[in-house]
């Protein structure tokens, strides 16, 4: 999906003047006026890919308000909160409720190019690293209850011999299953099963 900024100021000549700086560097901006006018046209909070510019006063909701909301519905890109009045306080709070970065007005055009660049550069991140999870479970999903059993106690360490004792279950019988997990897991060793799938799969005290 191709990276946007969705610029949401009420102020006319701000949505003008910055969407024409942006497009200098190649950027797409969709510039809204209003909250609710940006609501409107995403449906989908979690689908945006890109990166936000949003005001902190505008009439209605606060930036700050509305970036807390937006988190809580599914939103996911970074938001980058712009303020005319800047004091510690605010920039305290846009922080705690998730802000990627907080600058002031007049923007500066340097600042605002690295701080978008940055805020591009950590959601492409962190849709690979979702587009990687996917794929993990999905192919954790297709192991039987059975081998799903062995594969958790081959995660927590236990050798064959001591997984075959705790399911009555001969070595033999273990191999094949820890086989066939290994093909459909697509690792063909016991280090990279536990780098590959180690992080995404929660370790069950017994």
């Amino acid at each position: 999906m191709e990276q946007r900024i969705y610029l949401i100021d009420d102020d006319r000549a701000i949505r003008s003047s910055l969407s024409l700086l942006l497009a200098t560097v190649g950027w797409q901006t969709d510039a809204y006026g209003s909250a609710q006018l940006f609501q409107q046209a995403a449906d989908d909070l979690s689908a945006l890919a890109g990166c936000m510019l949003l005001d902190i006063r505008m009439p209605g909701k606060t930036g700050l308000t509305l970036l807390d909301e937006w988190r809580q519905q599914g939103l996911t890109i970074p938001v980058i909160i712009m303020t005319g009045h800047a004091n510690i306080d605010l920039c305290r709070r846009a922080f705690k409720n998730g802000a990627f970065e907080f600058l002031t007005k007049p923007i500066d055009a340097d600042l605002l190019f690295e701080a978008i660049g940055a805020a591009m550069e950590q959601q492409k991140i962190g849709q690979e690293q979702q587009k990687k999870r996917l794929l993990l479970q999905a192919r954790l999903a297709t192991l039987t209850a059975r081998e799903n059993d062995i594969f958790e106690t081959i995660i927590k360490g236990y050798s064959n011999k001591e997984i075959a004792r705790q399911f009555s279950l001969s070595p033999r019988t273990v191999e094949a299953h820890r086989a066939n997990i290994f093909a459909k897991l697509e690792v063909n060793s016991l280090p990279k099963l536990l780098n590959t799938y180690g992080e995404i799969t929660p370790i069950k005290n017994d």
